[in-house]
């Protein structure tokens, strides 16, 4: 639950991808064509803001697990050094 103690604002340039993502996960569940859509979608995000790209993958990963793609989602960067489960 570490990936919901603090919830950003919404975002717009999320908002395309967050649809797209939900899109993706009504047809596949967390199979392989999910993730294969999330990795491609992270990457279209990455590459077109590439100086934020710590919080857009933290976002998409929020939305993986906001979507029950994952049970807790595994966050980049100094956020998640106390999230981690043992």
């Amino acid at each position: 639950m570490c990936a919901h103690a603090v919830r950003p604002t919404p975002d717009p340039i999320l908002d395309a991808i967050r649809k797209r993502l939900q899109q993706h996960y009504a047809l596949y569940q967390r199979g392989a064509l999910f993730w294969t859509a999330y990795q491609g979608l992270q990457l279209e995000l990455v590459r077109g803001h590439p100086l934020d790209h710590e919080h857009l993958c933290n976002a998409m990963a929020d939305m993986a697990e906001d979507l029950g793609a994952v049970e807790h989602a595994q966050l980049v960067g100094n956020r998640n050094a106390s999230c981690t489960s043992r």
